[in-house]
């Protein structure tokens, strides 16, 4: 406690040891390495009211704390590595009844994920590389996973049902796991390979007699034939010849006239002769436009021979003769496996090496023209539309090479740049589509957009029909079935039947918005002008003016106003063909007190034009 009769000064005050420390207690604690929420604790300190002993191991003085790093964190970038075998049986081999095939076992410590790699060995057979991709294994159904613990040197492993027979690890492996208290088997060596044996065997006991190496001059020759040596060993001295013409090519310019042959043409290759073993390469020269594909070699290099090739009987084989550089000049043909190559011209190291080493002049290399006669391009018709992009895109492929990119109707773009007609739809049938009850219920959003006359398609989900909803049709420019003419605005209207991609669709409704810009516009809308409108039911109903009164007065209620609906089954009582935009437009001309009601009255004046009506029928009550 401070003595109250010393000032507060610094200097001069001092703490009470015996009073408790009030700081905020801890709130977080590590698990694994993570920082999370511990138990609720009071942020006073008070005194323990108990001793309280500890619960862990008393640790050396020493002895580093444990890290509170993430798992992910502290083992980053440390991988164990195993060296392992497995056998694998082979059947129907004498050499081997069974193959040892070595691999590496990685296990990377931050995720303790497994993989397994097989070296590559030269000539083995085996696509090797990669033996099991990188990802967590599990160790059992109840969905444990292989970790550190579960490989170990001197023992067995099983992968997905294979057995792995562990022999060694590295220096980093070994020092890890007994830091970590594990203890680590000394390494053993990998078995013995049959098929190691059986090569070493057959490279010891081999009887085979390897030609001896040629001679560099006449008189050994001549000693080796004497003795009967074989005509291989006879062969001169290729190394020498391949060392002084190593790198020197002579190129010929050729071509192979096939016109003779249906669809056959005049086509360009090149010939490299090898001056370094005397072996022929013919390339074919890629056109453009050729309609062929890029497949540059034609012959590969090797003897050309220069003899025509039949197919013989069994017997004995023919000796052949090959192709020299003597035997090439321009303006002679090459037989090319029965295909003759007329040789036009040459590049200028083959021209001036004939010159300096072949004793050829400059008049043997003539220029020679092959160049044929280019037939007129005809007009080609624009051909059918093929189903790829739009219409006027795919005319501008057929106008141009380079496509030219439609020119819009800008004024059109600008005017009703956010002028879109809605229209609910529905799946109807037709004569070649039937529909389902399923499809039947679906209702969509049907979009005209007046700037392009694209069209779109929406579909309104249903969650008590299990109908998920959303886009059906890409805007898009749509075309009439059967024509090359699109859809535009005019053809969209409550009632109509429009076809979409083989798919049938009835509008039965529009939004407000709809019906108001197709009043205002009757000129491109004539379903949605009341006199013009009135004008055509006027005409269709000559002849059943009183069935069509009869029909309307029946169904009119106390207020002499009738349904939508009802108008609808009254001109189609009364055999008067109309279509549901046409009711629609004289029911919002002639609305009656209530929503969807139409005055009859009113009604009846607007298409019974040229007979007039009774005194008090069809007014108000």
């Amino acid at each position: 406690m401070v003595d109250p009769v010393v000032p507060m000064l610094p200097g001069m005050t001092f703490q009470d040891p015996r009073k408790p420390v009030a700081r905020r207690a801890q709130t977080l604690c590590y698990v694994n390495g993570y920082a999370v929420p511990g138990e609720k604790t009071s942020s006073i300190a008070r005194a323990p009211a108990t001793m309280e002993f500890p619960t862990e191991e008393p640790k050396a003085p020493t002895s580093y704390p444990m890290s509170t790093l993430p798992k992910w964190v502290q083992f980053d970038r440390k991988v164990l590595r195993w060296n392992a075998f497995f056998k694998e049986a082979v059947t129907e081999s004498l050499a081997e009844n069974f193959r040892v095939r070595k691999c590496v076992i990685y296990m990377y410590l931050e995720d303790e994920s497994i993989y397994v790699a097989e070296p590559k060995q030269h000539n083995s057979g085996i696509p090797q590389g990669v033996f099991l991709k990188r990802h967590k294994i599990p160790k059992n159904d109840v969905g444990d996973f292989y970790t550190r613990a579960d490989v170990r040197v001197a023992d067995t492993l099983t992968l997905y049902g294979r057995t792995f027979y562990v022999v060694s690890c590295d220096a980093f492996t070994r020092g890890f796991l007994t830091d970590q208290g594990f203890e680590v088997n000394e390494d053993v060596g990998f078995p013995d390979d049959p098929i190691d044996a059986y090569r070493e065997t057959m490279k010891k006991d081999s009887k085979i007699p390897y030609p001896p190496p040629p001679r560099d001059d006449d008189l050994s020759r001549y000693i080796e034939a004497a003795a009967g040596a074989p005509s291989n060993a006879l062969a001169a001295d290729k190394l020498k010849k391949f060392l002084a013409h190593d790198r020197k090519v002579l190129r010929f310019f050729c071509v192979w006239d096939d016109r003779e042959a249906l669809f056959g043409e005049n086509r360009p290759f090149v010939l490299h002769y090898y001056l370094s073993d005397d072996t022929v390469e013919v390339l074919e020269v890629a056109e453009p436009n050729s309609g062929r594909d890029p497949f540059p070699v034609f012959l590969r290099r090797g003897p050309l021979p220069n003899q025509k090739l039949e197919v013989d009987a069994l017997g004995p084989t023919k000796t052949f003769s090959y192709y020299t550089f003597e035997d090439l000049k321009v303006g002679g043909h090459v037989r090319v496996y029965n295909r003759d190559f007329y040789i036009h011209d040459a590049d200028n190291f083959t021209k001036a090496w004939y010159i300096t080493n072949a004793g050829r002049t400059e008049a043997d290399f003539p220029p020679i023209s092959v160049e044929e006669e280019q037939m007129p391009i005809p007009q080609m018709a624009v051909p059918p539309y093929n189903g790829f992009g739009g219409h006027a895109d795919s005319l501008q492929n057929c106008i141009a090479l380079i496509p030219k990119p439609v020119k819009p109707d800008f004024e059109k773009q600008m005017t009703y740049a956010h002028t879109i007609l809605r229209f609910k739809a529905k799946i109807v049938p037709d004569a070649t589509h039937a529909v389902s009850d399923w499809d039947s219920d679906r209702e969509f959003i049907l979009s005209v957009y007046l700037a392009n006359d694209t069209i779109a398609i929406y579909e309104n989900p249903d969650r008590k029909k299990n109908i998920a909803g959303g886009k059906f049709l890409e805007r898009q420019e749509v075309r009439k079935p059967n024509s090359s003419e699109a859809f535009v605005a005019t053809d969209f209207y409550v009632g109509a039947t429009v076809v979409v991609l083989r798919r049938s669709f009835e509008l039965v409704e529009a939004d407000s918005y709809t019906y108001a810009f197709m009043e205002e516009h009757p000129e491109s809308f004539p379903r949605s002008d009341p006199e013009a409108v009135g004008g055509r039911l006027t005409a269709a109903s000559a002849g059943r003016e009183a069935a069509l009164r009869e029909a309307l007065t029946g169904a009119e209620d106390s207020n002499g106003e009738v349904e939508l609906a009802d108008v609808a089954n009254a001109f189609k009582s009364a055999g008067v063909e109309c279509v549901a935009q046409e009711i629609i437009t004289l029911g919002r001309k002639h609305a009656g007190s209530g929503a969807g009601k139409v005055s009859v009255s009113a009604l009846l004046e607007a298409v019974s034009v040229g007979f007039a009506l009774p005194a008090g029928e069809g007014e108000g009550q």
